[in-house]
Parts: structure tokens; C-alpha cells; sequence
């Protein structure tokens, strides 16, 4: 066996730090060069301090757990390693959109790789079970304890394997979102979102280290909520704008149930037609927009004549697209 010098288990441990995050913060987003359009505001900056710790604590809504589940959040609470409140960002998207990802991240983490952005895969095996793979050694489950709109509790475990190591290192984390959504005067709706990340090593070797490098590993944190809350934005934009992309996109997701392809153009054409209503209605001053005004609104654009799928768009409501999209979960 290699021998394990303090560079490679330095290596190691940020590997392990990082999958806890990547589990459901979707993997790690290159952000370097944003769109203009796209922006992503720190409402507040993360924080590890003893009171915010407490404060995070108080506000887990554990009394909401199955009595089935409560005891895999209190195993890891009994024995954090490393606490971590990511920045509080805020970004326009509207909820449908937000809540799509949230409720199937197996479909971001799906688009992220047809975009070329990871390898990370995930996929779905149970109503609210997940399995996932870096393939860099690492290997996880993500479990949602309790989900409601204005609150979501998540349990993920991984671990990291190494030719150098003799057993893998193992993780888990309780992670706390909380989202809050505000309708603007421009009738598009920002986020603001904050999320709590409780992580536990079982080896007091991994967690002793851990510790000692936590301001490293908050630093890679709090980038990953920042570029995933990015890539949301941009997702909120594609959808309301490029439903051809997204048809594109849908057309080569792979390790994903086949009715969330359905379930996603669904999303895209009712938001690209509420999109449209929109505009019109700024422009015109009018209230109550017709169907005829937005399919000619989006023959100028150009999306119903190069997308087979927006040709659907024209005869059918904005209402009907979210009841099909909610239908099937």
C-alpha cells in the first residue's frame, strides 16, 4: 500500500468536504465569467460563530420529522464537526422554476452534465431518496427529512475511497434551505435564500483535521451555494426566453425519470408564455392579454418556428402548463 503523506490526506479531506457539499449543492460551478444579465446579491455574509450556531439549532424544524427519521438528525447533531451558515443570497427566478430543481435535483445534476460543466451524476430511488457519484472516488446519498415551501430538511452521506487509504473516510451533513419569494413591481419574483449546513466525521482524526481546516472549507461552501444560486438565475432565464435550449437539453438528460423530459418542457413553455404576457402587458398597459397577442409576440421571436415543442406554446394556457407539470412527482 502507499504510503499516506500529510499532502495526499490534506487532498483527501477537502475531496470528502466538498462531495458533502456537492451532494446537494449540485457539484462545483464555474461562475468565473457571469452573464451581465444574471446577478446574485449577498443579502448577508456566511457565518460560523457560537450564536448563529445556537440560532440555527433553535430554528431546525425537527419536530416535523417522522419519528422514523429523526434519529439520522440527531445522530449528526450530536456530534458536528463543522458548522457552516452560507452567504443569504437573493436572485431573480420565479418559484416554479426554483422549486422544479429543488424537487428533482437529479435534473440539474443531469443538465449540468450535458452542459459540460461536471461529471457529477445523481439519480433518483425512492420518492425522496437519491444516489450519487463524482467519479473521483466519491459516493453519496441524499435523503429530504421534511419539505415544505418555505422550509426543506436534507440528509446527505458520502464517502471518499483511495488507493492510499486502508477504509474510506465517511461524512454526513444536515442541511437546512430556507427559501422566501417577493414579487417585484416588474412582476418577476426574487428569491432570497439562506441554507445551515451541519457536517459530521465519524474518525476524531477527520474531525480534529476538519476543524483545523474548517475556514478553507466554508470558503468552498459558501462558493458553491453562490455559483448553484447562479446557475438557478440562469436556468430562470433559459426557461422564459430559450425554450428551444431546454427542449435541446431535455432531448440528452440522462439518469432521469422519462416523464421529468415532459414535466421540464411543460415548465419552460408556460414560462416562456408568462413571460410573454408579461411584456405586453408593460408595454400595452393592458390587463388581460389574449393568446393571439402572445403567439404573435412569439412568431417575431422566432421560438414558435424553430422549436417543434413551442409550437405548443400557442394553444394552450399558462395555467394548464403548471397543472401538468405538478401532476406527476
Amino acid at each position: 500500500m502507499q504510503q499516506l503523506t500529510k499532502r495526499s490526506f490534506l487532498r483527501i479531506l477537502f475531496a470528502v468536504a466538498s462531495l458533502i457539499c456537492d451532494l446537494y449543492l449540485l457539484g462545483d460551478v464555474s461562475a468565473d465569467e457571469p452573464n451581465p444579465a444574471l446577478k446574485v446579491e449577498v443579502v448577508s455574509p456566511g457565518s460560523s460563530t457560537s450564536a448563529i450556531r445556537k440560532k440555527a439549532l433553535t430554528d431546525l424544524p425537527l419536530d416535523k420529522v417522522s419519528a422514523e427519521l429523526r434519529p439520522k438528525a440527531d445522530d449528526i447533531l450530536k456530534s458536528v464537526s463543522m458548522f457552516r451558515r452560507m452567504p443569504t443570497l437573493s436572485f431573480t427566478t420565479e418559484p416554479e422554476v426554483y422549486n422544479f430543481f429543488l424537487t428533482h435535483p437529479d435534473v440539474a445534476v443531469s443538465i449540468w452534465k450535458v452542459m459540460d460543466i461536471s461529471n457529477f451524476e445523481m439519480w433518483q430511488t425512492g420518492p425522496t431518496n437519491y444516489e450519487a457519484d463524482s467519479h473521483d472516488g466519491s459516493i453519496g446519498t441524499v435523503e429530504v427529512l421534511h419539505s415544505t415551501p418555505e422550509q426543506h430538511l436534507i440528509i446527505c452521506e458520502g464517502s471518499f475511497k483511495s488507493p492510499v487509504l486502508p477504509k474510506a473516510i465517511k461524512a454526513r451533513a444536515l442541511m437546512h434551505l430556507q427559501p422566501t419569494f417577493q414579487k417585484g413591481a416588474d412582476g418577476q419574483t426574487v428569491v432570497t435564500h439562506s441554507l445551515d449546513l451541519f457536517v459530521s466525521f465519524p474518525s476524531q482524526p477527520i474531525d480534529i483535521t476538519a476543524k483545523i481546516l474548517s475556514p478553507v472549507s466554508h470558503a468552498i461552501a459558501d462558493r458553491n451555494f453562490r455559483d448553484v444560486s447562479l446557475w438557478c438565475a440562469m436556468m430562470n432565464v433559459a426557461m422564459s426566453q430559450q425554450p428551444q435550449w431546454i427542449e435541446h437539453v431535455a432531448g440528452k438528460m440522462e439518469n432521469v425519470l422519462e416523464v421529468r423530459r415532459s414535466q421540464l418542457l411543460k415548465l419552460a413553455l408556460h414560462m416562456t408564455v408568462t413571460t410573454r404576457r408579461r411584456a405586453i402587458e408593460q408595454q400595452t398597459g393592458q390587463s388581460e392579454v389574449s393568446l393571439d397577442q402572445i403567439a404573435a409576440a412569439l412568431r417575431r421571436s422566432g421560438i414558435s418556428n424553430s422549436s417543434n415543442s413551442a409550437k405548443e406554446i400557442i394553444p394552450v394556457r399558462a395555467e394548464q402548463s403548471v397543472e401538468a407539470v405538478n401532476g406527476k412527482r
